[in-house]
């Protein structure tokens, strides 16, 4: 029997780091993505981290299968503020010469926050002291939001009734959601604005970002989706994959 929760995670600073980026300076990812979820989760349950080169993690093995949807929480037009810092890290092998002195820059969120859902399964014991701690508010390690001095937090747990949306209206997605191949080449084919209803209210925004959903087995590398996070109204016949009616949710949320 499936369950769907959502907890609302929070933290004061927080650092996603962008692996691909090699030009002076570490980048961020704005918006949460599942490995990172995952590992959060997995700290909360107890689940070891990275302990041997080459091989998985064992949360992530563990965890891999558990649908989420992730909504931003106070992202000003889907983005959260970032700053750069900069640091000295002196440490003998942090340069290219013995003693030397590395100069880091790195790009960090500020007061990131998102809405998570999950879909447990209650008949499975790991997932279901999954969602004893995160009712209870307990972790067996400290999770953290990217690097270990950025501690989170989280409240509101709900738990939800829901249904797969049917598509004979058109809607709102308040998570980030997937985009395939072919809604890529419809928008482009209907130069986006087709699939919109441009409806009053609140400035509307799109915001894009290729998040990682999980990793490659043999190569250990994040494999990675494009994402879209909107508050446009979209039509009907843009018919996306794992979309659900979530009761007291205004819109609609995407399981992935």
């Amino acid at each position: 029997m499936k369950k769907l929760i959502s907890i609302d995670l929070k933290a004061d600073l927080g650092f996603l780091k962008k692996p691909d980026i090699n030009e002076g300076i570490y980048l961020t990812y704005n918006m949460m993505h599942k490995p990172v979820l995952l590992g959060i989760l997995g700290a909360i349950v107890g689940l070891e981290g990275y302990r041997e080169k080459n091989k998985l993690p064992d949360y992530y093995i563990q965890l891999k299968n558990i649908r989420v949807g992730i909504q931003p929480l106070q992202a000003k037009n889907g983005n959260f503020l970032k700053s750069v810092v900069e640091y000295n890290n002196s440490v003998g092998y942090a340069s290219l010469e013995k003693g030397g002195n590395l100069i880091i820059k790195e790009q960090i969120l500020i007061q990131p926050a998102f809405r998570c859902f999950l879909e447990l399964d209650a008949q499975e014991n790991l997932q279901v002291r999954l969602m004893d701690s995160l009712r209870k508010s307990e972790a067996d390690y400290l999770p953290y939001f990217g690097k270990n001095e950025f501690s989170l937090w989280w409240h509101d747990f709900r738990e939800y009734d829901y249904q797969p949306f049917d598509f004979t209206e058109d809607y709102v997605v308040t998570t980030i959601f997937m985009k395939s191949k072919e809604v890529i080449r419809e928008m482009v084919q209907r130069k986006i604005i087709l699939p919109f209803a441009m409806n009053g209210g609140e400035p509307k925004f799109m915001s894009f970002e290729e998040l990682p959903v999980g990793f490659h087995e043999q190569l250990l590398q994040y494999e990675k989706r494009p994402f879209v996070y909107t508050n446009f109204t979209l039509s009907k016949d843009l018919r996306l994959e794992g979309l659900y009616q979530v009761q007291e949710q205004h819109g609609l949320i995407q399981l992935f």
